[in-house]
């Protein structure tokens, strides 16, 4: 595999690894996916896509800023 396929690959894992520690986070807090969504100003069912896959860069930061989650994306 070349590298620039295993960092594409790196890249992808890591901001899976956010996504679910964002989804984590949400869940300790004790919010529903309706409060979450209202909180970050989009559809519970746009928030649903995103924690189970379907990836949004904004959203990733959005989400990640309102818990003070770092999501440095360093590739190794």
């Amino acid at each position: 595999m070349n590298n620039d396929v295993t960092e594409k690959i790196q890249i992808f894992e890591k901001c899976n690894e956010i996504v679910t520690t964002l989804k984590s986070e949400r869940i300790k807090a004790g919010f529903s996916q309706e409060f979450m969504a209202d909180w970050l100003n989009v559809s519970r069912k746009k928030l649903n896509e995103f924690e189970n896959g379907k990836f949004d860069f904004e959203l990733m930061v959005t989400y990640a800023d309102k818990f003070s989650i770092d999501i440095d994306i360093k590739i190794s």
